[in-house]
């Protein structure tokens, strides 16, 4: 059964709204972008609000925890994204509360394509530090990837001389230019 068909003005709006909050979200989200290794994270977290009391982590936790961490960073470094994923996969789940850990692994997603699940590393990442700039910046570049992704599948479907082919590509062209653009102050990864 195929789905109803809405008025092109309507689907257009609709893919103009979605485009402007993507793009709101990536602005405000471009503010503040703060890296922390993961022995940082610990000390960040008894000073602030952000994440529950947690216990002190014991000197050789903290030892196996940035070891862990720095085999995985080497593994994406390398290239190696299919064993690095894994890597912080098992990090995520060795450490759940540990938002530069969920910043990476969805870093590692994302390089190997797989939106979705980036988007709720970082997602899970603001979640537990919702002042990590980086995750907030990459959750906004991911979400534009999703809707180049659906613009893709748009203009698979519409006629090519219809409106809504002329507006996804219209909304494609202003995706890539805001993907393609020079962030100031700095490199687009975190």
């Amino acid at each position: 059964m195929k789905p109803p068909r809405h008025p092109p003005m309507k689907r257009s709006a609709l893919l103009a709204q979605c485009l402007i909050a993507v793009m709101a979200s990536a602005a405000i989200c471009a503010c503040a972008s703060t890296a922390t290794r993961p022995a940082e994270v610990s000390a960040q977290r008894a000073n602030a609000n952000t994440a529950p009391p947690v216990a002190a982590a014991q000197p050789a936790d903290v030892e196996r925890r940035n070891r862990q961490f720095q085999q995985a960073e080497a593994l994406y470094l390398s290239g190696r994204l299919k064993e690095a994923a894994a890597a912080f996969e098992d990090l995520t789940r060795a450490y759940p509360r540990d938002a530069h850990v969920w910043l990476k692994y969805g870093n590692t997603l994302a390089k190997q394509g797989n939106y979705d699940g980036a988007a709720t590393a970082f997602q899970t990442a603001l979640t537990i530090d919702a002042e990590l700039g980086g995750a907030a910046i990459n959750l906004a570049i991911v979400r534009l990837g999703q809707a180049q992704g659906a613009l893709d599948i748009a203009l698979a479907r519409a006629a090519s001389n219809s409106a809504e082919h002329l507006q996804a590509e219209s909304l494609q062209r202003q995706i890539k230019a805001l993907l393609a653009a020079p962030v100031s102050g700095g490199a687009a990864t975190h």
